[in-house]
């Protein structure tokens, strides 16, 4: 903190005005402001502190912190599965009443691509890799061993 009676350097109200500048949320043409109220700051520390306490906060800084509120909401909230972060996998549900999982796993077992094959008689999912295999080649691979049957 710097010493009431020591004038400020250039370099400490170049920095603190910059700081300032960020804290408004960079509004342009409001260099000037910035560097008197730096300078304000550095000469009266106490002021900072009384302001920070008695001022609402500004326009910018609600639009920050409501910003940093929806990108938490945001996070947390799961993506559509055809157009989120995790929309390469894909799952397809296949009717296989006349065959076991265990024949569509070892179908299935040398495909890249796969991730889970899960059910039994009746329905099996089976979860894929979509940038590395499509629903048809699946479909294929499953296909001659059900014209054997």
């Amino acid at each position: 903190m710097i010493e009431p009676t020591r004038e400020p350097t250039v370099a400490e109200i170049s920095a603190l005005a910059y700081q300032l500048y960020e804290e408004d949320g960079k509004p342009e043409g409001q260099a000037e402001s910035h560097w008197r109220r730096a300078e304000e700051i550095l000469l009266h520390p106490e002021k900072r502190l009384a302001d920070n306490l008695l001022s609402p906060p500004s326009e910018p800084e609600i639009t920050r912190a409501l910003d940093a509120k929806a990108e938490v909401l945001d996070a947390n909230t799961p993506s559509d599965p055809h157009s989120g972060p995790e929309s390469w996998r894909q799952h397809l549900d296949i009717a296989a009443e006349k065959r076991d999982i265990a024949d569509i796993r070892e179908a299935l077992r040398d495909a890249a691509g796969i991730e889970t094959v899960i059910g039994g008689r009746g329905t099996v999912r089976v979860t894929y890799d979509a940038r590395r295999i499509t629903p048809a080649a699946i479909v294929d691979r499953l296909t001659p061993a059900e014209r054997e049957a």
